[in-house]
């Protein structure tokens, strides 16, 4: 038995979506690829290492990655668990409409996924794990949301050194592989071995993000796989994530989805790709 499992999710002359389930055991980069079409890749749990021409990327809920078209790559899997994510890839003759055209050294190929983003990937995801298909709906919410995430300000890559940089990675992986931890500031910098001050400031140098606003985007991509789930415990959800209170994860949620965490269950549960492109453009603004 293999350590993925790819399913083509929609097929048609402009897009194609696939879902790919791995079940790679920790560790570093495998062998070489490429030869694939554009695509764009979100994550639904867990995160992988993407490296390319000497940069290395991490692909998580809150991280969308594009891989474009004739570049060679590199995969790493630093969390143990496996990952989930969507692919997203439309026909040749309009990759650059959609993803843009190549930069020189694809410096763009992270970007941020907010929450509003990330409910609409799990949308779009169940509607069509359940079969329910209209093209043109799908079309249209698939290629809305990559223009999305593909036409903000690429993530910050300044000039950081490598030890900052090392560091940064290093309390955003601790984050990703246990988001329901309470740890403080203070505890976290020990860990990965500075002072509470260097830690924020160089965390947000590099992602663009601050490590609470982090672990909250995290957390709430939980709160969608949970939610799609059917979960119906909506405080033992909250304690479950690391939210001091079901109040707490209300808010949170409202805030950053734009919706309660009960109307997103109703919706990932029974919602049609249809519903869910109305839902997409009504929100298209909140998660800018």
């Amino acid at each position: 038995m293999g350590l993925a499992d790819v399913t083509v999710l929609f097929d048609s002359p402009l897009l194609r979506i696939t879902g790919i389930d791995c079940r790679h055991p920790r560790g570093g980069c495998g062998c070489e690829r490429g030869d694939e079409r554009t695509h764009l890749a979100m994550l639904r749990r867990g995160g992988f290492g993407y490296h390319l021409g000497g940069a290395a990327y991490v692909g998580d809920p809150a991280t969308a990655l594009l891989y474009r078209a004739g570049d060679s790559y590199r995969i790493s899997h630093p969390f143990e668990g496996g990952d989930a994510c969507s692919c997203f890839e439309v026909a040749p003759e309009h990759e650059d409409e959609l993803f843009g055209r190549r930069l020189r050294d694809g410096a763009d190929a992270a970007r941020v996924a907010t929450p509003a983003d990330q409910y609409r990937h799990r949308a779009l995801h169940a509607a069509l794990v359940r079969g329910e298909v209209d093209s043109l709906a799908v079309e249209e919410a698939a290629t809305s949301l990559c223009h999305d995430i593909l036409h903000r300000a690429a993530l910050p890559r300044g000039p950081l050194a490598p030890p900052a940089q090392r560091l940064a990675t290093r309390a955003r992986e601790m984050l990703l592989a246990d988001p329901a931890d309470a740890v403080g500031l203070a505890a976290l910098a020990t860990r990965v071995g500075c002072s509470p001050f260097h830690l924020a400031r160089v965390f947000r140098r590099a992602f663009g993000l601050s490590l609470a606003d982090y672990r909250t985007r995290v957390r709430l991509a939980l709160a969608l796989e949970r939610l799609a789930a059917g979960t119906d415990d909506l405080a033992a959800l909250a304690c479950e994530l690391g939210f001091s209170h079901h109040s707490h994860f209300g808010a949170a949620f409202r805030r950053h989805v734009g919706l309660t965490p009960a109307a997103a269950r109703a919706r990932l549960r029974t919602d049609t790709a249809a519903r869910a492109s109305r839902y997409l453009i009504a929100t298209r603004s909140r998660g800018r």
